[in-house]
């Protein structure tokens, strides 16, 4: 079995809901409501929104193409409270909304956590590549479609 259909939609659908964020965001900061440097927001979009979606598709593709018997499901969990976090830690850190004592070390850590879940992905992509393909009775995955 490859990455299971819900967490990928999980990397999905948490995807949107940083677009989303990042878009009310953008709202409130422009009208006023809120004073937050405009390039945290666009970091919220670009490792919330892109990171997420990429990694979601990436796993999709690559169980389907790959039609592997790849069981990651766990690192792909942990992975994606990893990269959640960074994200959440570096917005919270280079937004300007925590101290300038604590926001540095916050949005390096969060950098730092993004860069693992990063890495977690890569080394995830490549076990799903290389392991050895499965009979097409047996595949369960996105690739059973074609």
């Amino acid at each position: 079995m490859g990455v299971s259909v819900p967490l990928v939609l999980r990397f999905i659908a948490t995807s949107f809901a940083y677009l989303l964020g990042g878009l009310i965001f953008m709202l409130l900061n422009l009208v006023g409501v809120l004073d937050l440097k405009r390039d945290a927001i666009f970091i919220l979009w670009l490792f919330g929104f892109v990171a997420m979606i990429v990694f979601g598709l990436s796993y999709m593709f690559s169980s389907g193409l790959a039609r592997s018997s790849a069981h990651i499901n766990s690192t792909v969990s942990k992975e994606y409270i990893l990269l959640n976090f960074g994200v959440v830690a570096f917005f919270i850190g280079f937004s300007g909304t925590v101290p300038q004592l604590a926001g540095k070390p916050l949005a390096i850590i969060g950098l730092v956590t993004v860069m693992i879940s990063v890495l977690f992905h890569l080394v995830n992509i490549i076990l799903i590549l290389k392991l050895k393909k499965t009979p097409a009775v047996e595949r369960q995955g996105y690739g059973d479609d074609y």
